[in-house]
């Protein structure tokens, strides 16, 4: 299984060599091989890249972002074809039975209030607000018509931030840090998902038009409060330095429990979304696996 993030910053020339991504920086030059990497993030966009390397990042489902000005993640490279029976994959998503869309979604919703508690106590919160959370976890229903989920992340994020603050909010440093922790965990995501040979736009729960990625919105929920714990543990500066965005990039490596076992991001993120097929297949919740923030072991550099 791939494993390896390769952060592109200050090269000349990204290409192809035999089987291996060769980056040159003048007369120096690096080979890696291209069935160790998951993805290839570029910060640099003076960089230049041949159009066979990209055809073969594409042959071997291996997740290129390219981030813009401000070192956000403002392109994704993926696969047209990403499975080899692509077509019945995306017939049975066309054709999912509703019911089991809202379980999946209620499940998740529950999964990211859970991992949202986990964070709390891990960060030592107010029981008062836990129990508060705990409540909403318990009350959670299909459709989520009390919505729990919006008054667990009010209750969440205004536990760490003063009253008042909001996540659209693009002035403050840790709105830019949770979005760009948010934005490669979704990049990931998006990549299993056309490796699956499901369509990333067709979601179960956001429906948005502008949203190419509305499965991998849902799906992403679960892994928030892995972002969220890091960054409360290791707050920003004044702007995202290149070490923490390397630190956030590395979150991939992160490691957190999913069906019995302290699994890494990739991986985890690997079997959620098998079991998300499985489950649409068959009906039967037991073999949903979803990840879990009892346990967390981050790996900085």
């Amino acid at each position: 299984m791939s494993w390896r993030v390769v952060h592109i910053t200050d090269v000349d020339k990204m290409a192809l060599s035999l089987d291996n991504l060769k980056v040159k920086k003048g007369d120096k030059e690096v080979k890696i091989p291209l069935n160790e990497i998951f993805s290839v993030v570029i910060e640099d966009l003076t960089c230049k890249v041949t159009g066979r390397l990209l055809v073969e990042l594409s042959k071997n489902n291996i997740l290129l972002l390219v981030c813009n000005q401000q070192h956000l993640p403002e392109m994704t490279m993926l696969p047209i074809q990403g499975h080899c029976t692509q077509y019945k994959r995306i017939k049975e998503q066309i054709s999912w039975d509703e019911e089991r869309k809202q379980f999946m979604w209620k499940r998740i919703i529950k999964q990211k209030i859970y991992n949202q508690i986990m964070v709390m106590q891990k960060l030592h919160v107010d029981q008062d607000r836990i129990n508060k959370l705990n409540d909403l976890l318990a009350e959670t229903e299909l459709f989520d018509p009390s919505t729990c989920e919006a008054q667990a992340a009010r209750i969440y994020f205004n536990s760490f931030f003063e009253d008042g603050f909001r996540r659209r909010d693009t002035d403050r440093v840790e709105n830019a840090a949770l979005n760009y922790g948010y934005a490669i965990i979704n990049a990931a995501l998006t990549r299993t998902i056309a490796a699956k040979g499901l369509i990333p736009s067709l979601g179960i729960h956001h429906i948005g038009e502008r949203n190419a990625f509305n499965l991998s919105s849902d799906m992403i929920e679960a892994f928030r409060p892995l972002v969220d714990y890091y960054i409360l543990k290791e707050p920003p500066e004044d702007y995202l330095t290149k070490t923490y965005r390397l630190n956030l990039i590395n979150l991939l490596h992160a490691e957190v429990s999913i069906d019995g076992r302290q699994q890494t991001v990739i991986r985890a993120i690997e079997i959620f979304v098998s079991s998300f097929v499985d489950f649409f297949k068959t009906g039967d919740e037991s073999v949903l696996k979803m990840p879990n923030m009892k346990k967390i072991a981050y790996h900085e550099l």
